[in-house]
């Protein structure tokens, strides 16, 4: 693992420079604010027999590098539902809002189920990733698959890995790890063959259930667009294959700057 994004204080969490957004150099990346309210959810929240099943990031403020907090609120805590939101604010502004929705685990009911056939995924391991040599190791892998590239004309699928924790001195879990990739789907389904020119306003993570291993693949499955407003969806699968699906909306703004 190759360091972490935040580092922990009695204050909240200071972002490392690998928390940066690539759209600015002073802006968080929000994916990130996802991840925290996720750990603070399941550090708060799922015990034993529960499962996050729908986490919705709400990323309404740009955030700065700097400073950022947490504070949750239970809105509801049944025998099988719990509801609650989470509040991130930085450098004095709250810049994102979450609400996740946790049910109680119980064993599949009988019979047969219609569900989409999956296409096969290559193992990640065996596609060709050159890293720069003049750059320092990526916190963040994103791996297109041949013939299927981010910001094309054609529908992408990637691999992603997060190589770097969340906070220091913790393993991402495979909630936080979700709820970090889970941001990706809407850039994914927006990119063309001239950049990408959308930035996400929100997305919604729905987990049927909880990702396995440290790669975690996108397929972009929908874009729908007009008036500079974009709406995007995305499947996740992992090493066994589908387990969530990530939808958003976005605006139309100057595309990323180049690295």
């Amino acid at each position: 693992m190759i360091g972490a994004y935040f580092q922990p204080g009695s204050d909240g969490f200071h972002p490392h420079p690998e928390a940066r957004a690539p759209w600015a150099d002073d802006m968080l990346h929000g994916r990130l604010l996802g991840g925290l309210a996720a750990r603070a959810f399941e550090a708060e929240l799922i015990g034993p027999g529960w499962r996050a099943a729908r986490l919705t990031v709400d990323l309404f403020r740009p955030a700065a590098m700097a400073l950022v907090t947490v504070r949750t609120q239970v809105v509801r805590s049944g025998r099988r539902i719990q509801v609650a939101d989470a509040t991130m604010t930085c450098d004095g502004h709250d810049v994102a809002r979450a609400t996740v929705v946790i049910l109680a685990t119980s064993t599949e009911p009988p019979g047969r189920v219609w569900r989409p056939q999956a296409r096969p995924w290559p193992d990640p391991l065996t596609l060709p990733w050159v890293p720069d040599p003049s750059e320092p190791e990526p916190a963040w892998i994103v791996n297109p698959l041949p013939g299927a590239e981010f910001e094309s004309a054609e529908q992408s699928r990637v691999w992603t890995r997060d190589r770097a924790g969340l906070v220091e001195g913790e393993a991402l879990t495979p909630f936080v790890r979700a709820a970090i990739s889970g941001d990706l789907a809407c850039p994914l389904a927006n990119g063309s063959d001239q950049g990408l020119h959308y930035i996400n306003g929100d997305y919604t993570l729905a987990l049927g259930r909880y990702p396995v291993g440290e790669w975690i693949g996108l397929e972009a499955s929908q874009q729908i667009a007009a008036d500079g407003i974009s709406i995007s969806a995305s499947t996740l699968v992992d090493i066994d294959g589908p387990f969530a699906t990530s939808t958003g909306t976005s605006l139309a703004r100057p595309p990323m700057a180049s690295s």
